[in-house]
């Protein structure tokens, strides 16, 4: 995990938590912000693509998701927002 202000690591294990009920990668996670029981935007890498998910912690939901890489002739088969949509109201 990978903050962009090294003071969000002061909430790791709420990140930690975070990205666990929402089924995140923790592996190549990057927090680009953190604000404890309020909201979160955090990047997550599935394969080679990259996402920017924006969490409303108070609302419990995924409010928001961007795909941040280029997409490519072969993952076009596949609905890469797949696994947000359980989170999203």
């Amino acid at each position: 995990m990978t903050y962009s202000e090294y003071a969000f690591g002061r909430y790791e294990d709420d990140v930690t938590t975070v990205a666990e009920k929402y089924n995140l990668n923790l592996v190549d996670l990057e927090v680009e912000s953190f604000s404890p029981g309020r909201l979160a935007i955090l990047v997550e890498k599935v394969g080679e693509r990259r996402f920017k998910v924006h969490l409303n912690l108070e609302e419990k939901r995924i409010i928001a998701v961007k795909q941040i890489t280029p997409e490519t002739s072969g993952d076009r088969d596949v609905d890469p927002f797949a696994k947000y949509r359980a989170f999203m109201k």
